[in-house]
C-alpha cells in the first residue's frame, strides 16, 4: 500500500502527535500495514526484533509471528518485573525535552544477533537511538528500523545513513 492510503486512516489533531490507532481496527488494513513494514528488510537478515514501548509493542509483535523471529521490548523504566541487576537501562530525553529512560533484559541480545528495530513514529529519534545503545552494548548489530513515519532532520539523519531506517513515509 502506498502512504496515502495509511496516511488518510490515521487522525491529526493541531499541536499534537498523530493517532495510528486506528490502523489497528480494520484488519485487512493492519495485515497490509504488517507486510509493508516488513517489505524493505526481505532480503536483510535479523535475528530478533526489538520493538519500542508502547505502540512499537502492537507492530512488533505482530511483525515477530508473521517473521517467526523473537520479540524483545524496550520497556520504560520501571515496568520489568525483575531484579535491577538483571536489567541494562539507558536515559533520554523525549521530544517533550522530559529525560525519560528504557530497560530491558540483560542478555535479551547475544553477542552478534542482528536486530529490527520496530516503532511507530520517528520524530527527534532520541528513544531509538536509546534503544540502539541498548542493543550495542550487549553485542548486537541494528541491520534496520522499521516505522510508520520517521521525520528526516539532523537529529534523525544517523537513523537513515548509518541503522537502515526504512518508515513507510520519511516526512521532511
Amino acid at each position: 500500500m502506498k502512504w496515502e492510503y495509511y496516511g488518510k486512516l490515521i487522525k491529526n489533531y493541531p499541536n499534537q502527535r498523530c493517532d495510528v490507532s486506528s490502523l489497528f481496527s480494520d484488519s485487512i488494513v493492519f495485515q497490509n500495514l504488517i507486510k509493508d513494514l516488513i517489505k524493505p528488510f526481505k532480503n536483510i537478515n535479523f535475528d530478533k526484533i526489538v520493538a519500542l514501548d508502547a505502540l512499537g509493542f502492537i507492530l512488533g509483535g505482530a511483525i515477530a509471528l508473521k517473521t517467526k523471529k523473537p520479540l524483545i521490548l524496550a520497556r520504560k523504566t520501571g515496568k520489568l518485573p525483575s531484579n535491577p541487576d538483571s536489567l541494562i537501562k539507558t536515559e533520554f530525553k523525549d521530544y517533550s525535552k522530559t529525560i525519560k529512560s528504557f530497560e530491558m533484559y540483560n542478555n535479551s541480545i547475544k553477542n552478534g544477533d542482528n536486530v529490527l528495530i520496530v516503532d511507530e513514529w520517528i520524530e527527534t529519534g532520541t528513544q531509538v537511538k536509546a534503544v540502539i545503545d541498548l542493543i550495542e552494548k550487549q553485542g548486537g548489530t541494528v541491520v534496520g528500523i522499521s516505522a510508520i513515519n520517521a521525520d528526516r532532520n539532523n537529529n534523525t539523519s544517523i537513523l537513515f545513513e548509518k541503522y537502515n531506517c526504512k518508515p513507510l513515509r520519511a516526512n521532511k
